[in-house]
């Protein structure tokens, strides 16, 4: 069995008195996980635990089946990291700096320098090249990060508010960009983010963070199931949860709705049929009171995890 590219157990990271996680446990198999949350959730201190950039208070965090707290050379030559705020070296131009963070990594000078060039190229900077860094306008900026995130070509890519500040035209052409490293490079590609089109985008792993406890984890196509045919079901009766255990039993996954008696039934594989749902409100006793295509966005999924979590003691980040 593979193991998993990022472990967390009973994670706990706190700044003093300030709880930013309080006891995460998740995997990420791979491919592409959002993290999604309101502001001060605890995305950034997630990122920076995984990273090594914070020790954790108590927990465990594995990245690449090595333990994150004790980030070495080789792991480190294997993420490449591009953060929320501005981080370029003042004075060099664009190829200079870029080529100095790949030397960093260990990358021989001629090397980095070829690599630098490269990468300038490919996210659109390539005639910009010898222009220092500073000069160069917000989306140019978000632009570069992307190159160093990626110019000594990491396995996995950690993304924080990617098209922070960004025009439609910017946020359109850095997703493009992130896109084609995701599917054509194969990198995974973990993103933190309040942007739900930015995840539906470039993810199929979702975790919602609310006041430093991880509330949801799921695919995304489980939270935005209506596509292939999932139902938003209401019934009535002594049998509601005997209907619930039946469809669990019967291979479908059953989640509560928003009033007494309502469940969202999706089948991972095809599509839920009517005819099914009736069968097993039958065997239940329940009567059918409501039955329609369950068409949920990701914000409704979102939405949802945040007002299940309710006015639960948390902390932020």
């Amino acid at each position: 069995m593979t193991s998993p590219v990022l472990a967390m157990r009973d994670l706990v990271v706190r700044y003093g008195s300030h709880t930013a996680l309080a006891g995460v446990t998740a995997e990420f198999p791979g491919g592409g996980l959002g993290l999604l949350g309101p502001n001060g959730a605890g995305k950034s201190s997630m990122l920076r635990a995984i990273l090594g950039l914070v020790p954790p208070t108590s927990g465990s965090v594995t990245l690449l089946g090595e333990e994150a707290r004790h980030v070495g050379e080789q792991l480190r030559r294997r993420i490449g990291y591009m953060p929320e705020r501005d981080s370029y070296i003042g004075g060099l131009s664009g190829v200079r700096g870029l080529a100095h963070f790949a030397e960093i990594c260990g990358i021989p000078f001629q090397e980095a320098m070829m690599r630098a060039h490269d990468m300038l190229h490919f996210v659109g900077l390539g005639e910009e090249r010898y222009r220092e860094v500073g000069t160069y306008s917000v989306g140019m900026r978000q632009r570069y990060k992307l190159a160093a995130a990626l110019v000594h070509d990491p396995d996995v890519l950690f993304l924080d508010e990617p098209t922070n500040g960004l025009d439609p035209q910017g946020r359109r052409r850095m997703l493009d960009l992130i896109y084609r490293v995701r599917t054509e490079y194969g990198k995974h590609l973990i993103l933190a983010s309040h942007l739900l089109p930015d995840v539906e985008r470039l993810c199929d792993h979702v975790w919602v963070l609310d006041r430093g406890r991880l509330v949801k984890t799921a695919p995304l196509a489980e939270l935005t199931a209506a596509a292939r045919g999932a139902k938003r079901v209401r019934v009535s009766g002594d049998g509601v949860q005997a209907f619930a255990e039946r469809a669990k039993a019967a291979g479908l996954s059953v989640e509560p709705g928003k009033v007494d008696g309502e469940f969202v039934i999706t089948r991972v594989e095809g599509i839920v049929d009517p005819g099914e749902v009736f069968t097993l409100a039958m065997a239940a006793s329940c009567t059918v009171l409501a039955l329609r295509p369950a068409a949920r966005s990701l914000e409704d999924a979102f939405l949802e995890a945040l007002e299940t979590r309710g006015d639960a003691g948390g902390a932020a980040a």
